[in-house]
């Protein structure tokens, strides 16, 4: 009989040991969604602010709407094949920030779309990280439906790559080609190297951990990232490049900020990816 009392006391200690334990994990997320999923609301520029004609789409991701834009780029004989990016911006980042970029690519004879997840920009919604790993299929599904007949290819930027290759096994049909540019290797280690207790890092296991997501991609795979970058420390993106499979096309380029893809877009920064994704 004591025995028996001992099992049930030892049971209901370990149910409050895991429920608290998932209490402490939901706590730690929401604690570090606030620091990945930084928003701010869009700007004014819009491709055609340098010279290229654009369309405003909303996507409808489980009744949040969020904001589009859509660049075509010219049709033959300007453009010999027609290529289409998918592009999964960063924190702290909108669609008018990367209006410039949108022109350069079209100038480039890429066609593309950028979108604002929840929260983001002008779009609604919450900017949690379930809400992103959504947004990206929803985001996938129009753009498969807007350029039907053209070669397609995603490319995540800094913390666009985690929805992106969370979400990867999903997209269907396949995209042809990925890049995975300036990403992080897991939250769990953004929240190390700012200094969390090991602790509260470790409840962070598995949050987008691009480290494990990376694996699952079987489409030609560009890994691209700067030896100037700020924001990324050179020890995630080395675990990146290490994570990726062994005939992913791995590429450094030199003396680029961060953000230079799109605040400042050029052939020097641009000029292997577009190689890559043009096939």
């Amino acid at each position: 009989m004591r025995t028996r009392s001992l099992v049930v006391s030892f049971a209901v200690l370990l149910v409050f040991l895991i429920g608290g334990i998932y209490a402490l994990r939901i706590f730690a997320i929401e604690a570090a969604e606030k620091k990945f999923t930084r928003v701010h609301r869009n700007g004014v520029a819009t491709p055609a602010h340098f010279g290229v004609a654009w369309t405003p789409l909303e996507i409808n991701s489980d009744g949040r709407r969020l904001k589009v834009s859509r660049v075509v780029a010219p049709p033959q004989p300007i453009c010999a094949r027609r290529v289409a990016v998918l592009i999964f911006h960063g924190r702290d980042e909108s669609l008018s920030d990367w209006a410039k970029a949108q022109a350069f690519l079209s100038r480039q004879c890429v066609s593309s779309i950028v979108f604002d997840y929840s929260g983001n920009g002008d779009s609604t919604g919450e900017p949690t990280i379930a809400n992103l790993n959504a947004d990206s299929i929803a985001a996938y599904r129009v753009f498969v439906a807007s350029f039907p007949h053209s070669r397609r290819c995603v490319l995540g930027h800094s913390m666009g790559n985690a929805p992106m290759l969370f979400r990867y096994p999903e997209f269907a049909p396949a995209p042809d080609c990925v890049v995975v540019a300036n990403a992080f290797s897991s939250v769990e280690d953004f929240a190390r190297s700012s200094g969390a207790p090991w602790f509260f890092a470790l409840l962070l296991h598995g949050v987008w951990d691009n480290t494990q997501a990376i694996e699952t991609v079987r489409a030609p795979l560009m890994v691209i990232h700067s030896d100037s970058d700020e924001t990324i420390p050179a020890y995630m993106a080395k675990r990146v490049d290490e994570a990726a499979p062994a005939q992913a096309q791995r590429v450094t380029v030199h003396g680029f900020k961060h953000d230079a893809l799109y605040e400042d877009p050029s052939l020097d920064w641009w000029g292997p990816v577009l190689g890559f994704v043009k096939g």
